[in-house]
């Protein structure tokens, strides 16, 4: 009876550790702030080693002007396996926007170039008119 106990016991640990080390490098916040003449993202990621990068990219469609695909790579710098960053790119927008029609993602990129994993990006404000003259 004991024997029976201790194998579930083992095949549970086995399934936790599994788990915790899926879990171990990931992004939990992408985020986007987003004016006419520039953008803000802030990226947080969990156990993402120090040769790794993050990978972005969105879209940006607009009832009046012509849509927009942003990407950009930024490198991990933390020597401790958590990474917050937040970054500051010009971008020069025309038109009303709706972040409804807005779509990205955030991805962690090994060194060997492989996709550990993927989230969506969030946006910020709720509505943007880059009009001129708004």
């Amino acid at each position: 009876m004991a024997r029976k106990y201790i194998s579930a016991f083992c095949l549970a640990g086995l399934l936790a550790c599994s788990a915790s080390l899926a879990l171990a490098c990931h992004l939990d916040v992408a985020s986007v702030e987003l004016g006419c003449t520039q953008y803000k993202i802030k990226l947080t990621a969990v156990g993402v080693p120090s040769n790794y990068s993050i990978r972005y990219t969105f879209n940006l469609s607009s009832s009046t002007g012509a849509p927009l695909t942003i990407s950009n790579t930024i490198p991990v710098t933390a020597q401790s396996g958590d990474f917050t960053e937040t970054v500051t790119n010009p971008i020069s927008l025309t038109g009303s926007y709706n972040p409804q029609s807005f779509s990205g993602s955030a991805s962690v990129i090994s060194n060997t170039g492989q996709t550990e994993n993927t989230i969506q990006i969030t946006f910020a404000p709720t509505t943007l008119n880059c009009a001129p003259g708004a």
